[in-house]
């Protein structure tokens, strides 16, 4: 996606919720801090201002993968949407990876917002749209890319989140092993 294109989003998205009435005040949370955690009742959608923020699920062998992570200007609406929309108790944990800033909505809020508010409604489709795509495309290289393609790709899309994210979570995210990683690292 055009960078010129994801920034002017963020920034008319900002520039929208600016002009709400919202109920909520800013949140800081510290690195390590959750914003929304296993098994909590989801009530709650963010806009990250800054920061860094992470998705992590644990699988059914135990293991807690890293699923998403959330940075203006590319990724910054942060929910775990499944438990939004259903009412569902949280299967994931969302956390500061760094010192982070973020609005949100409860979820009347919202849904009062999207019947009333025509430009609020249209700018949340576009989102949910665009988030729709890059889930798509993380399917796809999941299923079509080897390892190392995954990685090659991964810090080509993300060269400044590459270089803050420790390797063993950049691995969890990209469903590989630490040590494929570092190898891959250490030949390039």
């Amino acid at each position: 996606m055009d960078k010129n294109k994801v920034i002017s989003r963020y920034n008319l998205t900002l520039e929208l919720i600016s002009k709400l009435d919202l109920k909520n005040e800013p949140v800081s949370l510290k690195k390590g801090d959750c914003f929304i955690d296993y098994g909590e009742q989801t009530n709650k959608i963010g806009i990250l201002i800054s920061g860094l923020l992470y998705a992590t699920y644990v699988a059914e062998s135990g293991i807690e993968w890293i699923s998403r992570f959330f940075f203006p200007p590319n990724n910054f609406i942060v929910s775990n949407h499944r438990g939004f929309y259903t009412g569902k108790d949280s299967t994931e944990s969302i956390k500061a990876y760094e010192d982070s800033e973020l609005l949100y909505f409860d979820k009347g809020e919202f849904k009062t917002l999207l019947d009333s508010d025509r430009m609020f409604e249209r700018t949340v489709r576009i989102l949910a749209e665009e988030s729709y795509i890059q889930a798509m495309d993380r399917i796809h290289s999941f299923q079509s890319l080897n390892a190392e393609e995954r990685i090659r790709k991964f810090f080509n899309e993300n060269p400044e989140l590459g270089a803050k994210l420790q390797r063993q979570h950049i691995a969890s995210y990209l469903g590989i092993h630490r040590n494929i990683l570092t190898r891959f690292l250490y030949k390039i």
